[in-house]
């Protein structure tokens, strides 16, 4: 019997929690580490921090107020510029336009804040410099500017794309690991529905799924009781129908050969006739502890032993069983053989077993002076055995379930000595020896056709 592993347990919660946990962790080392890169990048002058404009802007003050003329060399890197007389002129500078305009509605207010850009006011003798510039990092290159968005931008993206990514390994590692758990789960529901109940279970360690890993092993184990003590009561119970079945063959056996003993002497007319009752119905009786026989022996199911059989052998046993029972019932028999290998790998007397009771069972059901033909023949690396009849043929009912065991097609059935068994017991050893058992009707005699597929 099974047993369960235990390992250390945790939460459903607590096993959540542990994955935000993770997240938070890797999220917040993500922003250190590009505040870091960030400080690293303006610390080695690749970027300049956010006011480095405004203390150049400050920085120059003095020198362009008391420069004799405004020039583009006296103007601090990262800022735009625009001179204006007196009276709001446009004089020089690379703003102009609507830029310049800007600039001088900052002299005009006294504000050095705009609604994108700062700006610095340097008041001389008959002129205004406007500085413009923008309080954000900036990098040092001209060239980075133009290929790359502005770093505080950059730094965003980076972060959110980095915070997705981080959510996307978690997500694909919390995916994995649940799916492991629950992994005993699926194991679980397999082995029950193959019936396979002596097996170990594992925990998963999580505590809500450990309770019902141990309901589900309770109830494996129940399961596996009532199975066992039902497969012993069957297994006791064939035991005894089968060893009642031998007992009554040999009062049986005497009562016959007695009644055939009394046929033989002088007898009068209706002593003959009540004897022979006797005898037919002493046979009627062994055939039905025959099948009692037979039907134990299918609940027991059979010993496969399988061994090289040459196939002509095999073909001419089968054949010879054929004649006999067509003799018997005053049929014709017909055999047709095409094929070309030379032996298959078979149990040669549970395959003998399996088409004779498909012959018995084409006899019976061919009324008298109609004929059963044995086909052989080969196919995709399989060996057929087909027999058809000339009989009623199958039912609608009896070619979905004719290989059930203990199916009657009473309406098409000329015997009454039968049980089901034959063609139930005939699939069974097909499907041993990896074949199938086909049931059609035939479309030349309107009679049964009954196919027995064994691989070669």
């Amino acid at each position: 019997m099974g047993k369960i592993k235990r390992k250390s347990q945790i939460s459903l919660s607590l096993f959540y929690l542990k994955y935000f946990v993770y997240i938070f962790a890797l999220v917040l080392f993500l922003a250190i580490g590009l505040l870091v890169l960030f400080n690293a990048l303006m610390n080695d002058s690749i970027v300049y921090p956010a006011n480095y404009a405004q203390e150049q802007a400050e920085s120059a003050f003095s020198k362009i107020q008391q420069a004799e003329q405004v020039t583009e060399d006296i103007i601090p890197e990262l800022c735009h510029y625009a001179v204006f007389d007196l009276d709001g002129n446009w004089k020089s500078g690379n703003l102009t336009g609507t830029s310049a305009q800007e600039a001088w509605d900052a002299v005009q207010k006294g504000s050095t804040v705009g609604v994108k850009y700062n700006y610095t006011v340097i008041p001389r003798e008959t002129e205004y410099c406007v500085l413009r510039y923008t309080l954000s990092p900036q990098y040092k290159s001209s060239f980075l500017q133009k290929l790359l968005v502005p770093p505080e931008i950059l730094i965003f993206v980076s972060a959110i794309l980095g915070t997705f990514l981080i959510i996307a390994i978690v997500a694909i590692r919390f995916g994995k690991v649940m799916n492991r758990k629950l992994s005993t789960l699926i194991f679980i529901a397999n082995k029950v529905e193959r019936q396979e109940l002596d097996f170990e279970i594992s925990t998963s360690g999580i505590k809500e799924v450990d309770v019902i890993l141990r309901s589900l092993d309770q109830m494996r184990v129940a399961v596996k009781d009532a199975l066992e003590s039902q497969w012993k009561t069957e297994q006791k119970k064939n035991r005894q129908i089968s060893a009642l079945a031998h007992d009554l063959k040999t009062p049986l056996t005497l009562v016959r050969g007695n009644a055939e003993l009394l046929l033989e002497s002088e007898l009068s007319e209706e002593q003959r006739k009540y004897t022979g009752y006797i005898e037919s119905s002493s046979l009627q009786m062994q055939n039905y502890v025959h099948t009692l026989i037979e039907v134990t022996k299918s609940w027991q199911g059979y010993h496969f032993r399988p061994q090289k059989i040459e196939c002509d052998v095999l073909v001419h046993e089968i054949k010879q069983q054929l004649k006999g029972l067509c003799t018997v019932h005053n049929l014709t028999a017909a055999c047709e053989c095409h094929y070309t290998i030379h032996e298959i790998t078979a149990d040669y007397d549970l395959l003998i077993r399996a088409i004779v009771n498909v012959l018995s069972n084409a006899v019976e059901r061919t009324p008298t002076g109609g004929k059963v033909l044995l086909s052989v023949t080969e196919e995709n690396n399989f060996l057929l055995f087909t027999v058809i009849d000339t009989g009623s043929g199958f039912s609608p009912d009896a070619l979905k379930h004719g290989t059930e065991q203990f199916y009657m097609d009473d309406s098409s059935r000329t015997s009454k000595t039968h049980f089901g068994i034959g063609l139930y017991a005939a699939n069974s050893i097909a499907q041993n020896h990896g074949g199938q058992l086909i049931l059609n009707n035939s479309t030349e005699t309107g009679g049964a056709k009954v196919t027995i597929k064994i691989p070669c």
